[in-house]
């Protein structure tokens, strides 16, 4: 089983400038030259972090790549690419979900589904 995913994009260094601080993992990312710590995190390490929890859930990169080339992907789409693919629980979970939703599931949502309950440690 994969690593548990970072808690908050803290977890992840922040890339160097011009998209982020260079703060390390661990440290709050700084702002005016590094001379106050920022409140937020930069886009970019916001964006590393978002992906390591993707890579970390199998089925739920799946859906993202496959969201990111094909515009309006549907949850129900995604969980017919989760069956063709193999992962059968992940599909019926995401099933369930658009189902519970009245089919308002998009396939991004869904991913963020499959990612939240791996976090949460759980399986359907």
């Amino acid at each position: 089983m994969a690593a548990t995913p970072p808690p908050t994009p803290r977890a992840v260094p922040c890339p160097p400038a011009p998209g982020g601080c260079d703060a390390p993992a661990g440290q709050p990312c700084t702002s005016h030259s590094g001379t106050r710590e920022r409140h937020t995190f930069h886009r970019a390490r916001t964006a590393s972090w978002e992906t390591a929890r993707l890579e970390a859930v199998p089925a739920a990169k799946l859906v993202a790549d496959a969201a990111k080339l094909r515009r309006g992907m549907h949850g129900a789409h995604a969980a017919e690419l989760l069956d063709a693919h193999g992962h059968t629980t992940e599909a019926e979970r995401i099933r369930l979900a658009v189902s519970d939703r009245n089919g308002l599931l998009s396939a991004k949502q869904a991913a963020e589904l499959l990612v939240d309950d791996a976090e949460r440690g759980e399986s359907r």
